[in-house]
């Protein structure tokens, strides 16, 4: 198996892909927008004296195993990004992912490497470009796809067009859903992080022998396991979802599947968009967190009696291994993660979307059935034990040698 170039910006799934590569010392380099050189001697000794501040964003921007060496910053792109911070103009945004898909693009032609690309750089980096395999990751369903499901979601559901009009897909620029749908055909091999996003990129007429599904991982040291005790009824059935408040995540069908139900307290951990309003017509007892630490979130967790995630489209849903790395029972829709890595009613329960009934029913044999809690719960967590990051480098690495 030859070297790969990977290309991206930003701390992509916490650089998993470039490092799974480096590991086996099959990272030519990755091309991203910048990378905090901590491993170099003198520059790393001056960027961990910066202020705290500075310093814990930073941090993100490097991972241990993968050296600074390996990294190359495209100008270009940095260029575009400051361009784009100080107009907040979406075409430089087209820009910026252009500019570091043309720069793998330029190292491949010199070196003979091929290009393993996120999507969104795609386009640039495969367009007159003969090496070979070109291997696509597509982290994101679709647009097209989701945007969709989200149109379909507003017309069923004329409260949440407040909150589904500010997503990503109804911002795109023409030319970057042309370009979107483009890097997918011009991709040899495809891998996505979940069903949900090959079923997106099969919709656009990608043959499926060329789509592989090779899910995430959890870090589960960061989400430790707790053991649970049956709910007893002497306490409040404690209920958590974590995301954005927004009919995206399905929201509305967990309130509806709470309705009336005694005892019950739903506990929202939120972030990025959220939309309040959406709870107005709710009579139920729901305790907000925003924007909390790690610590308070698993803390959350592991005081609770489920977790519940029922998105309309999700490309993965991280927090759904997260919690069940807690031993924490999950119930989740088929548009997310769940529908391959949970047999509903063993490791955790996967629901239709747009099906409060099936969430209230999932729930109420959690309820009337507390001992089942720890179980399934606990049969969860050894699924996120199988699912490390560790694994998820290694199916990679394996993926990559199997092609010509």
């Amino acid at each position: 198996m030859g070297k790969y170039i990977v290309v991206h910006a930003g701390r992509r799934d916490d650089y998993q892909v470039a490092l799974a590569l480096a590991e086996q010392g099959l990272l030519e380099c990755l091309v991203t927008d910048f990378y905090a050189p901590y491993d170099h001697p003198l520059l790393g000794r001056m960027l961990r004296s910066l202020p705290a501040t500075i310093k814990s964003r930073l941090d993100k921007r490097y991972k241990p195993g993968l050296p600074s060496t390996l990294v190359k910053i495209s100008l270009m792109s940095v260029f575009w990004q400051m361009l784009l911070s100080l107009t907040k103009n979406l075409k430089y945004s087209t820009k910026k992912d252009n500019a570091l898909g043309y720069a793998a693009r330029r190292y491949a032609l010199r070196r003979g490497i091929p290009v393993l690309s996120m999507n969104t750089y795609a386009k640039a980096a495969f367009t007159d470009n003969p090496i070979r395999p070109k291997v696509l990751f597509q982290f994101h369903p679709h647009t097209t796809f989701v945007k969709n499901i989200l149109e379909e979601e507003m017309a069923l559901n004329p409260a949440s067009v407040k909150s589904l009009s500010q997503e990503y897909e109804f911002s795109v620029p023409e030319e970057d859903l042309k370009n979107l749908t483009e890097e997918i055909h011009l991709a040899d091999n495809i891998i996505c992080a979940s069903s949900v996003t090959a079923n997106s990129v099969a919709a656009e007429g990608v043959p499926r022998e060329k789509i592989a599904v090779i899910p995430y991982g959890v870090d589960a040291a960061k989400f430790p396991y707790k053991a649970r005790e049956p709910w007893d009824g002497r306490e409040p059935f404690r209920i958590v979802f974590i995301g954005s408040l927004n009919q995206r995540k399905g929201i509305t069908y967990l309130l509806d599947a709470l309705q009336d139900m005694p005892d019950t307290e739903l506990h929202i951990i939120g972030r990025g968009i959220f939309d309040e309003e959406m709870l107005g017509r709710y009579n139920l007892d729901i305790k907000i967190h925003r924007n909390i630490p790690l610590e308070e979130m698993v803390s959350l967790l592991h005081g609770s009696h489920c977790f519940v995630l029922p998105s309309v489209v999700e490309g993965f849903g991280q927090v759904i291994l997260e919690a069940m790395s807690t031993g924490i029972p999950v119930i989740a829709s088929e548009n997310t993660v769940a529908a391959d890595i949970i047999r509903d009613g063993e490791n955790g329960f996967v629901v239709p979307i747009r099906d409060a009934a099936a969430i209230r029913s999932r729930l109420e044999l959690l309820r009337k059935e507390p001992e089942k809690t720890r179980g399934i719960g606990d049969a969860g967590r050894r699924t996120a034990q199988r699912l490390s990051w560790e694994q998820f480098r290694k199916e990679i690495v394996n993926y990559l040698s199997k092609l010509n």
